[in-house]
């Protein structure tokens, strides 16, 4: 039973105080003052109802987008989702900057991604900026091209670079 008190409809009751608030401004100050403290407190009432929803639709929200993650890291490798969530930024020769909305919401993995790209033949300096998930590589082109598959990929990457303009 206190639970119908707590979660009573209070859109038929606020708006009788609120007309009776309107409809006794000139009928005596007693019965106008009744009904506006009625309206105020309906109103407080309906504002804490509003508050107790909107946190439970909060906690809601949390824990979809907690299993939803748990469900990325379950079909993929941490490697696979951010390669398919990359989109190229710019690029030179020489210089790329890619970006991945993953590496701002997962910065346990950009240490390691930073140190694995550091790793190719090459490859000068890898940094990742923490707020924007982007990821600048700089590159020797001419040490890149000597191994076919990063020279297929640096092609690949200016491809796509061509396609954004």
């Amino acid at each position: 039973m206190q639970n119908d008190w707590k979660n009573l409809p209070l859109g038929l009751p606020m708006t009788v105080a609120s007309v009776g608030t309107l409809a006794t401004l000139f009928a005596g100050k007693n019965l106008h003052a009744g009904f506006g403290v009625a309206w105020a407190a309906l109103s407080f009432w309906h504002g804490w109802q509003h508050h107790k929803k909107m946190q439970a639709d909060a906690g809601r929200l949390k824990n979809c987008c907690l299993t939803a993650k748990a469900d990325i890291h379950a079909q993929f490798t941490p490697v696979q989702v951010l390669v398919n969530s990359f989109q190229v930024d710019s690029y030179v020769p020489g210089r790329v900057r890619l970006r991945s909305s993953l590496l701002a919401a997962y910065p346990e993995w950009q240490q390691p991604l930073e140190e694995y790209v550091k790793s190719f033949t090459g490859v000068q300096t890898a940094a990742i900026n923490p707020l924007t998930g982007s990821l600048l590589i700089t590159y020797d082109i001419a040490q890149l091209r000597q191994k076919p598959k990063l020279a297929v990929l640096e092609d690949k990457i200016a491809e796509l670079a061509a396609e954004r303009l």
